[in-house]
């Protein structure tokens, strides 16, 4: 079965990069969000996740 894949030694390449890609993006997304602000993490905290009908957004209803 396995003698059909062939697998050159560049592939591995490709591969390793495709993971340090997708680790480095990982890891600035997660260093960024433990360094948020108090303040900026109180704004997220608070952002409408529906819409309401008419468009508008009331916080204190």
């Amino acid at each position: 079965m396995f003698k059909r894949l062939i697998l050159e030694d560049s592939s591995a390449y490709y591969i390793l990069t495709a993971f340090l890609t997708a680790l480095t993006i990982f890891a600035a997304i997660t260093w960024r969000a433990l360094r948020m602000s108090p303040s900026q993490l109180d704004h997220l905290a608070n952002l409408p996740l529906t819409s309401d009908q008419d468009g508008r957004h009331d916080p204190h209803a």
